[in-house]
């Protein structure tokens, strides 16, 4: 567990599914807000109706209100819970061509001269067919022979649009969108009728205040509507951010890799500190370590002790 939080990808995955987590929290909160606020009316028409309120039995009121819904909350908790492990389940979508780019290294590594295998619709991913030059480079080298930079590596030049992840991340944003929306929808129904129910049990209101709360069911529609469009855009707007982040670190791997077979054997891949795939760069520089070994910048050994707050003794 304690590796859990100190790898970098780890933190992505939790970030991330922190992240998905949060915007249906975004939804229900102004769900809530939107339903306070249409109550809130309520009571003012009531008043302005004839209708006897006072603070008692509005306390009354919301009281029973809020009493009819607690029974709802595990059904709260265990949404968010199976939102979260959506998140993470994405999140691993996210860094799974990085493991097996880690894999592929690794064999290479262990001189075991076995390839990983990958199917479906991995791929077609950028990594994976780095990752699968990477085991031709390195083989190529152990029998001393030269090899060209595929095609489709080298037209690399900026950042590329990863489709396949794009159709992942919309299928997975669908079903818990769906999720997200039925849930709520089902909340605010029966949080409608319970408004319905509990004036005219506590506020004992009459039968065309009765009939006027029954009317607003379209506006509890309404109230579902809004928060959907806005979680539509806001997970449309970390798809974009997540797949730009992608896009930027493969392409950087691949631009690296490629240099080094071209001949600048001491470049290396060097993320930044929030990049995903760092164990993957890692992986990949001792596998270019492994093929072009750097000399040990040697340290001369008056200069050594000097700086080690030591002079050289004089014979």
């Amino acid at each position: 567990m304690k590796g859990l939080f100190s790898s970098q990808d780890s933190k992505f995955a939790i970030r991330t599914a922190l992240l998905v987590t949060l915007v249906p929290a975004l939804m229900i909160a102004l769900v809530v807000y939107s339903v306070w606020l249409l109550i809130s009316l309520n009571f003012s028409y009531f008043l302005a109706s004839g209708v006897p309120l006072n603070e008692e039995n509005t306390d009354v009121f919301l009281n029973y209100l809020i009493q009819t819904q607690i029974d709802y909350l595990p059904y709260v908790g265990v949404f968010f819970i199976l939102v979260f492990f959506i998140g993470l389940f994405l999140s691993h979508i996210i860094l799974r061509p990085f493991n097996e780019l880690i894999l592929m290294c690794n064999e290479i590594k262990n001189a075991k001269g076995e390839k990983i295998k990958i199917v479906g619709l991995e791929k077609s991913k950028l990594l994976i067919k780095l990752g699968d030059f990477i085991c031709s480079y390195a083989e190529a080298k152990k029998n001393q022979k030269t090899i060209e930079i595929p095609a489709e590596l080298q037209k690399v030049h900026k950042p590329v649009m990863d489709y396949v992840f794009y159709f992942q991340f919309s299928c997975i944003i669908l079903i818990l969108m769906s999720i997200a929306i039925g849930s709520i929808y089902l909340f605010t129904n029966q949080l409608h009728s319970s408004i319905v129910q509990t004036a005219i049990e506590v506020l004992r209101a009459p039968k065309g205040m009765s009939t006027f709360l029954a009317s607003q069911e379209k506006v509890f529609d309404l109230i579902v509507l809004v928060p959907s469009i806005l979680g539509g855009v806001l997970y449309f707007v970390i798809a974009r951010v997540i797949i730009s982040k992608i896009q930027g670190v493969t392409y950087a791997y691949v631009r690296d890799v490629c240099e080094v077979a071209k001949g600048n054997t001491k470049r290396r891949l060097s993320p930044r500190s929030e990049d995903p795939g760092r164990e993957a760069a890692a992986a990949v520089n001792e596998v270019l370590e492994y093929l072009h070994p750097q000399p040990q910048a040697k340290v001369n050994i008056s200069e050594a002790e000097t700086v080690g707050g030591m002079t050289p003794s004089k014979a």
